[in-house]
């Protein structure tokens, strides 16, 4: 890999690769860890879903209900569930997110400025001032839940405005209000986005 690993906190390996992505996971897993003289902490759903490879399952090993991902390591977070990922909250360790094949985590790798190692792209959304505005207006008005009328209009509104700023992208909204704390109320902005994807003409969208 071409790339210093200093120069980054977040790495992306996609599941859209033509070769066996997770064997190369664990490769790069096996890379990181020696290149930066670090431990290794696999993220897993459960134990089982690394039990059959071989070094990962030798590794320090936190789940969803269980174990602590200690500071200083590098965390690989092995085809993560979007409730597992609410575990590298606010986290400084290093990360390779291993995608799972049956869920993209695209919008998660774009709002972390993740390092793709598969095409050597730095992942943006390329938000301007004013979608990064709205995107944090539909959080704050989240901080309850979206669970009032006065909250449903105000995130409307908050998403009217990202777009036309030609940044709406259903994927992003959703992982950025469930990396700042909305997880537990995201089936409450869901319907909200539901919503407004019905009533809206999102002309600049590729949805």
């Amino acid at each position: 890999m071409m790339v210093d690993l200093r120069d980054y906190q977040f790495f992306y390996l996609p599941s859209s690769l033509e070769r066996d992505t997770f064997t190369l996971g664990e490769q790069l897993a096996e890379g990181f860890a020696r290149h930066l003289a670090r431990r290794v902490t696999v993220l897993a759903a459960t134990q089982a879903n690394v039990s059959s490879r071989r070094y990962l399952s030798k590794q320090h090993i936190v789940t969803e209900r269980s174990g602590h991902i200690p500071d200083n390591t590098v965390v690989v977070a092995w085809c993560p569930t979007r409730k597992l990922l609410q575990r590298l909250s606010r986290t400084k360790n290093v990360v390779l997110l291993v995608e799972p094949t049956s869920m993209s985590f695209d919008a998660w790798a774009k709002l972390t400025g993740a390092y793709n190692v598969a095409t050597g792209e730095v992942m943006a959304t390329g938000h301007d001032e004013a979608a990064t505005k709205a995107l944090e207006g539909i959080v704050r008005e989240g901080y309850n839940g979206w669970h009032d009328e006065l909250a449903d209009q105000l995130t409307m509104k908050y998403l009217s405005d990202l777009a036309q700023t030609g940044y709406y992208d259903r994927a992003v909204v959703i992982q950025h209000a469930e990396m700042n704390g909305g997880f537990h109320s995201i089936g409450r902005l869901e319907k909200i986005l539901d919503r407004f994807e019905r009533t809206s003409v999102l002309d600049t969208v590729d949805r």
